[in-house]
Formats: C-alpha cells, sequence, structure tokens
C-alpha cells in the first residue's frame, strides 16, 4: 500500500493544485478566495497528506485532511475529508486504510473520527463498516424558493428592527465594506465557528477576498454602532450559497438573523430570481428553526461515518472498541450559526 506524505511547505503547491483540480466545482470559489496554508498547515490541529509515490509527490493518487478538536468531555473529534485523483472506490479505500493505520494503535485518549462523505467522490462504505464505523446524517441542506417574503417567513424580524437592529447590504465590489466592518465579520466567525475547530480563522483580509468573488455579497445587523452578526454569501449554479450566517453570542434570540434573512429575500433572491441554499449540523436545532422561520425546508442530508474509540481501545479491528450508547456524539447549538458543508468539503 502507497504510504501517505503529509503535506508541508515544499508539497503545499502540489496540494493546492490538487485540490483545485479534484475538489467539487462549487467549492473551488471557497478554495480560490482561502489562505490553503493557514487552513491546512498553520491551524490548530489540522493536517493535510498526500497519497502517491514518494518519488512523485506532485502527482499524488489522492489526499486526505483532517482536523483535530478536543470536546468538551475531553475526547477528541478527528474529522477528515477524502479526495482521489481519478474519483475510483479502489483509491478511495487505499487511502482511508493507509489514514486509519496511521493512527495510534491504542488510543491516548478518547476519540470520535468522523469521515465525511463527498458528494461527487465514492464512499468506501464496506471498508468503512468493515473498520466499526456507523453512517450518519451530519448535516442538513434547506433551499428556499427565489422571491420577495411570504406570510408566515421572517417572524422574529420586525422584534429585531423595533429592538434597534440595523441592516446593511453590501453586494456591489465596487464599494466594497470598509476594514472595520470586516474585521469585526472576521472576528465573529473566528469566535462562533473557528472555534469549533472546523474552519480556519478569519481575518479581515479573508472577508474582502470573499467579497470580491463575483455574485458574492455580505448583510450586516447592527446595533448601537457595533456589528451584531452577518451573513456572507456566495452566487452560485444553483442558487444563493449562504457561505455563514453568525450572530455574536449577546445577541443570540434577538431576531436578528431573520431581519437579515428577510433582507436577503427581498433584496438578493427575488431581484436575482435564484433560490437561497443553507445548511447546519443536523443536531444544530437553533439554527435549523431559524432556516425554517425564513421559509425554507429541507432540501436533503449530507452524512458522514462516525466510531468512537474509549481511551486505552485500539481502532484497528477488534471487539473491545465499539462505540457504547453514552457516547453518541455532541455538537454544540449555536444560534444562528449556520455554514455551507461545501466550505469544508473538496
Amino acid at each position: 500500500m502507497t504510504a501517505l506524505t503529509r503535506v508541508d511547505d515544499t508539497t503545499l503547491p502540489a496540494f493546492a493544485a490538487f485540490l483545485m483540480a479534484k475538489a467539487a466545482p462549487d467549492v473551488r470559489d471557497y478554495l480560490a478566495t482561502t489562505d490553503l496554508r493557514a487552513l491546512f498547515l498553520d491551524r490548530q490541529g489540522a493536517e493535510a497528506w498526500l497519497q502517491g509515490a514518494p518519488a512523485a509527490p506532485a502527482a499524488p493518487a489522492a489526499a486526505v485532511t483532517l482536523a483535530r478538536a478536543p470536546r468538551h468531555d475531553g475526547c477528541i473529534v478527528v474529522s477528515a475529508q477524502i479526495l482521489t485523483a481519478g474519483g475510483g472506490l479502489a483509491a478511495a479505500e487505499a487511502c482511508l486504510e493507509a489514514f486509519l493505520d496511521r493512527e495510534d494503535r491504542i488510543a491516548p485518549v478518547a476519540r470520535l473520527y468522523r469521515i465525511t462523505e463527498q458528494t461527487h467522490q465514492p464512499t468506501p462504505a464496506a471498508r468503512l463498516a468493515a473498520r466499526g464505523f456507523t453512517r450518519m446524517p451530519g448535516l442538513c441542506e434547506y433551499r428556499r424558493p427565489a422571491g420577495p417574503p411570504r406570510p408566515g417567513e421572517f417572524v422574529l424580524a420586525d422584534q429585531a428592527l423595533g429592538a434597534g437592529y440595523g441592516l446593511a447590504l453590501f453586494d456591489d465590489p465596487a464599494q466594497p465594506p470598509d476594514r472595520a466592518v470586516a474585521d469585526r465579520v472576521a472576528a465573529i466567525h473566528n469566535h462562533t465557528l473557528g472555534a469549533r475547530g472546523s474552519v480556519a480563522d478569519w481575518t479581515a483580509d479573508v472577508v474582502q477576498g470573499r467579497l470580491s468573488q463575483p455574485g458574492s455579497g455580505l448583510i450586516v445587523a447592527r446595533r448601537g454602532g457595533e456589528i451584531a452578526g452577518h451573513i456572507l454569501f456566495q452566487q452560485m449554479a444553483g442558487g444563493i450559497l449562504v457561505i455563514e450566517a453568525c450572530l455574536a453570542r449577546a445577541h443570540w434570540r434577538s431576531g436578528a438573523i431573520d431581519a437579515m434573512c428577510r433582507l436577503m429575500a427581498e433584496r438578493v433572491s427575488a431581484p436575482r430570481g435564484l433560490d437561497v441554499v443553507a445548511c447546519a449540523d443536523v443536531t444544530n436545532a437553533a439554527s435549523r428553526r431559524a432556516m425554517e422561520r425564513a421559509g425554507m425546508t429541507l432540501a436533503g442530508e449530507h452524512h458522514l461515518w462516525e466510531r468512537h474509540v474509549a481511551a486505552g481501545a485500539s481502532l484497528h479491528p477488534g471487539p473491545q472498541d465499539q462505540r457504547r450508547p453514552d457516547d453518541q456524539p455532541r455538537r454544540p447549538d449555536t444560534d444562528g450559526a449556520i455554514s455551507s458543508p461545501r466550505q469544508p468539503e473538496m
């Protein structure tokens, strides 16, 4: 079996080229405006590996990216994705086995492994099942038909406006938000999504880079002169993709998310004649309720494969490492933190 080679400064160009060539088409805009070094090399707990002949790192057969993030109970959540050069099942199976075989034979602390299914790549389901993984829903995708607000939607929007929240839309590349706005958006992202270990921290440059893409835009909600939350979106072939919608914790349950979503319907979705698409963790009840208030309905689920390995147990085949009923995954219910699976998915 061909070994994995960890991506470093030397192999980063080959890795970046591989991602841009083999990632799902609707992910490439995201990758093109993302600092891949910050995402895969500098981020705490992040790793990237190439599979292929050591003498030819510029022509990998597959890649695996992962992030290790501690959970509140001390369990380490290991979230991984596999991308193959030709989209073949055999290559995905080989990369999976190479990745799992690199892991500690005996887990020093409890670990929860998550392998995300790719929409455009085969999933080595039989091999995952044989290694003790269980398939389960990970993210829910919601969709709202194009058009202005309809009766019964955005029910908390007026509550937010009555409480003093104001809204602003930035969707003209010739008139981007100033640096202070981009700084605050990055800070809210870092505290609500980056802190969960699933995405890289942002800077104002990252925000402004996203907004330089055709069809992109930003909606912000302010109160008392301070930005309370934002929606960042990108126009894709299938509609207006909500890259993320976030509120600072002090503004949760204020209705500001509803107000921003209503503005999106009025001034983005309706004029462009495009549906709005967004996703949330299947267990994130607050975000799912927010999308339902915005008139969005469930359009599909993105599955993942999970396996728990207790401290002192083995990830490798054996009877001692089955997941216990009390070890079900615990994911935070982050009100107003909605992010697209297309963002981290390769």
